[in-house]
């Protein structure tokens, strides 16, 4: 029932063979596994998705659509997931990542290098971007390693998470059918 209400959301190859828009890279995006709902695609775009996520900037949903294509993993699914950040989740998770960095490297002694006196104005802007920049490339190696170690075991735990929820909503599905089947052959 959630995946016909779906599928009647998402588009289809045909529709985009005929968007005007989207006609030059048809034969690219009229692949139908990209589109349909299945366990393994949507799982892996959804896998995608958490690793895109953490991109900074507005291409995360881009590059989880070109990264989607040659995988032929679930197109929206990819775009989909990399929803989990935004301008709340972003700085706890890259904090998280520099955490974990600094667990394995055993540095954390860049994050006590932003300054403390330093107060935002739009008057002191060409200050501040600078600082700022020269502080996020202080964290450096530890930033990386922990950014790694994260999207690895996100992609893995969103693509077994899943998989998992797939599974018990269609084991759900089949078990009301068959309920339903003997409830009318009782009566």
């Amino acid at each position: 029932m959630f995946r016909s209400k779906l599928r009647k959301w998402l588009p289809d190859p045909d529709s985009i063979r005929d968007s005007k828009w989207l006609r030059w890279c048809a034969p690219i995006l009229g692949h139908p596994r990209l589109w349909h709902l299945n366990r393994r695609g949507v799982a892996l775009g959804v896998a995608i998705g958490m690793v895109t996520g953490m991109i900074p900037g507005p291409i995360q949903m881009l590059v989880a659509g070109i990264i989607a294509v040659p995988l032929r993993a679930n197109i929206p699914a990819a775009m989909f997931a990399t929803l989990y950040t935004n301008p709340f989740t972003f700085v706890p998770l890259y904090l998280l990542a520099y955490n974990i960095g600094g667990l394995v490297t055993g540095e954390h002694s860049a994050m006590a290098t932003l300054p403390r006196d330093f107060e935002w104005s739009w008057a002191s802007m060409h200050r501040y971007i600078p600082e700022v920049l020269r502080w996020i490339a202080s964290l450096g190696d530890t930033l990386l390693i922990g950014l790694a170690i994260q999207l690895t075991l996100s992609a893995i735990l969103g693509y077994v998470v899943t998989l998992v929820v797939w599974r018990c909503a269609v084991s759900w599905a089949w078990r009301r059918r068959s309920r339903l089947r003997a409830e009318r052959a009782a009566t």
